[in-house]
């Protein structure tokens, strides 16, 4: 299932999907890649920074991602009745998640133009995100959007099954939200009218990875803005959910993943479902 067995290789060497302007040049060595081939796709694996990949790439058709959310999780410690919510302790191994939160936002619109130059006239992005609160006032994942090259179409919610935020003297958020962006033109499948603009789609709790969104998020944004053979990208991977509703629906997967421990949980969740499809 892989084009290549080595495991510590230069991009440049490396041939990519059809529809992405590789081989990438002047990376460095440090970075590493697996490439899988499925029965009626491929997913190409960066173990490297979304910032330095993304500008070599070009002829994406679709991005879904949901970046670390700058919440301080990797200083978080569970007390009163958040104490017998085991998932804080599990969230909180996530990544390092402490950042300025000026110098984050700018990173994250930097990161979003970069998909922006990336990907096709057509191209669609979905950004998940939540609304957060530092030092009591309000982070609003909008003011990043609309600070980027994109075009807001629509605002999705994702509602939640319950609370960690009991304590907080406020009513418990219980959803997340995921921007639709496009570049003025955009696919659509009709098909995709079904589900409304509210996704009631429960967290994927047994996931291999401590903050990976259920496969149903990645599904539906690709169901309805690609078609089979067209190439979706997640530049924050995580442990692969994107790529794997990539693999099950026809679709070719670029993924990029800085952490070590969970581009590794990547490369396994997506060997997994490759010898899966092979059968």
């Amino acid at each position: 299932f892989f084009s290549s067995r080595r495991r510590h290789t230069r991009l440049l060497t490396v041939t990519g999907v059809q529809t992405c302007a590789l081989p990438i040049s002047a990376i460095g060595a440090a970075v590493r890649v697996q490439r899988m081939v499925g029965r009626h796709c491929v997913a190409t694996l960066y173990h490297g920074d979304c910032l330095e990949i993304l500008r070599q790439l070009r002829g994406l058709d679709c991005i879904v991602t949901s970046p670390p959310y700058n919440q301080k999780l990797d200083q978080f410690k569970a007390s009163g009745m958040q104490a017998e919510w085991k998932v804080c302790e599990r969230m909180a191994s996530a990544y390092s998640d402490s950042r300025d939160e000026t110098e984050y936002a700018a990173e994250q619109v930097t990161m979003l133009d970069l998909c922006h130059d990336a990907t096709t006239k057509t191209a669609s992005l979905f950004y998940n995100h939540k609304v957060r609160w530092r030092d009591k006032k309000v982070l609003h994942p909008l003011d990043i959007v609309r600070a980027s090259k994109w075009e807001l179409r629509q605002e999705i919610i994702w509602l939640r099954d319950g609370s960690m935020t009991q304590n907080a003297k406020m009513f418990p958020p219980c959803e997340e939200r995921i921007y639709w962006m496009h570049k003025g033109e955009w696919m659509w499948n009709q098909d995709a009218n079904q589900w409304m603009s509210v996704w009631k789609i429960n967290s994927d709790k047994k996931s291999p990875h401590p903050v990976g969104y259920p496969v149903a998020l990645p599904y539906r944004a690709i169901m309805a803005t690609t078609s089979p053979g067209q190439t979706v990208c997640d530049p924050y991977m995580g442990g692969g959910t994107t790529g794997l509703a990539c693999l099950r629906n026809g679709r070719n997967f670029v993924g990029i993943e800085k952490d070590p421990r969970h581009f590794e949980t990547a490369c396994e969740q997506m060997r997994l479902e490759v010898e899966e499809t092979l059968l």
